[in-house]
């Protein structure tokens, strides 16, 4: 093959050391440059596969099918000389180099990005094959000597994802204990991870910035501030990490409560939702396996999916619609930019009405045009609040919203392969 000539830009003091090095061990400088890149290199991409484009195939969507990762879209776009990684053409042969067959998922996760609160709505994403997430939420207590377990195993087996929440309690109870009882909910949550099945990502505690789900309610009880969440995160997940068999499961911090501002504290005076996420991050830093995030809808009309409308002083630098989402993803550190990231919840403010209004389609649509961007921290999963008639938000007896549900169905959103 011809020589091609590179041309790139270093510093001016850079330029003079590397010119002086070279000049003083007697050697040319291109070709110190070409042995030191190529020991860099070493033979990588020397071996690469061929790959014949198809209607509907983008770089993205090659990238996933053969890395899992649509981010691998520029490299597969650097080494065919494709200057714009949106512009191939069907029968186009790409070389994509060192590629593999992409790894399966581990039991109990799922390439596809839909998903429901509560059990029993997988069906229809079964039906559509399309088998999504199903998220299950616990009551444990903190008593040390509860061994008290449950089975996933059906959902795991089926080829669904499986997400348990692990909560102290609801409402008065409180999403966590009191603070003095952190290390018996610990040992709780580990007695029953160890002896539960089908499951291996655990969500501790939810909405902990909402007054609600303080131990003690909302009037009296004790505020969950984020040295306070820490605090109670590491001891479980130390806990679970320790257990026989999950060593290796992934402890997801609570999603925090989006356009809530009931917990302040010195370092957050105005009880920002946004800074309350971020402090958390900071706490955890390395402890964490993933991220919960909640997003809601202020109403049910389809168009403000993308809303880009902001709030009110002085939050008028938070989204006030859906793309809340947006907020919290662009509030992650870079440094926790590899992690899973799962919206665990979504609904609108008011009830479900029974109408197929698109709504739930243009939802799916939305985090899917997300996960499109190879720049983007994937999201794996979008869940619908909620499957059972534990609250106004219930869908199993919305047969509209279902039908909105089977034709977003209809759509091969993934998050990997």
């Amino acid at each position: 093959m011809p020589d091609r000539k590179i041309e790139f830009t270093v510093e001016e003091q850079f330029a003079r050391r590397i010119a002086a090095r070279a000049a003083d061990l007697g050697r040319d400088l291109p070709t110190v440059i070409r042995e030191e890149l190529a020991g860099w290199l070493g033979d990588w991409g020397t071996r690469f596969t061929t790959y014949v484009v198809k209607s509907g195939d983008s770089l993205g969507s090659i990238a996933a099918k053969f890395y899992g990762d649509r981010a691998k879209a520029a490299m597969i776009a650097a080494f065919n000389d494709i200057a714009n990684v949106n512009l191939i053409h069907v029968g186009q042969v790409l070389y994509l180099p060192e590629a593999g067959p992409v790894a399966p998922l581990p039991k109990g996760e799922s390439p596809y990005i839909f998903g429901l609160h509560d059990r029993g709505g997988e069906v229809y994403m079964g039906w559509a094959g399309r088998k999504g997430w199903v998220l299950c939420t616990e009551e444990l207590g903190a008593d040390r000597n509860n061994w008290g377990s449950k089975s996933y195993s059906d959902l795991a087996d089926a080829g669904y994802g499986v997400i348990v929440r692990l909560n102290h309690g609801y409402y008065q109870a409180g999403t966590l204990p009191p603070s003095d009882r952190y290390e018996d909910f610990a040992v709780r949550c580990g007695n029953f991870v160890e002896r539960s099945s089908g499951c291996h990502i655990w969500i501790i505690a939810n909405e902990m910035n909402l007054a609600g789900e303080r131990p003690g309610g909302p009037e009296h009880g004790e505020w969950i501030t984020p040295d306070k969440y820490a605090t109670a995160f590491k001891a479980c997940r130390r806990e679970i990490r320790r257990r026989p068999g999950h060593a290796e499961d992934q402890i997801i911090s609570g999603a925090v409560g989006p356009w809530n501002i009931q917990t302040s504290y010195p370092a957050n005076p105005n009880g920002d939702w946004i800074v309350y996420f971020q402090d958390i991050l900071k706490a955890l830093k390395n402890e964490l396996g993933g991220i919960a995030i909640h997003t809601y809808a202020r109403d049910s009309n389809p168009a403000n999916i993308t809303s880009e409308l902001r709030m009110d002083p002085p939050f008028d630098n938070r989204r006030k619609m859906f793309r809340t989402y947006m907020d919290f993803m662009e509030a992650i550190p870079q440094s926790l930019r590899h992690l899973p990231v799962y919206l665990t919840e979504t609904n609108q403010n008011v009830p479900w009405a029974n109408v197929n209004s698109g709504w739930v389609r243009e939802a799916y649509a939305e985090i899917n045009r997300w996960n499109s961007n190879p720049a983007h921290q994937k999201i794996r999963c979008l869940l619908l609040y909620r499957w059972e008639t534990y609250d106004q938000w219930q869908i199993r007896q919305k047969a509209e919203v279902i039908n909105d549900l089977r034709a977003a169905l209809g759509n091969e959103y993934r998050w990997y392969g």
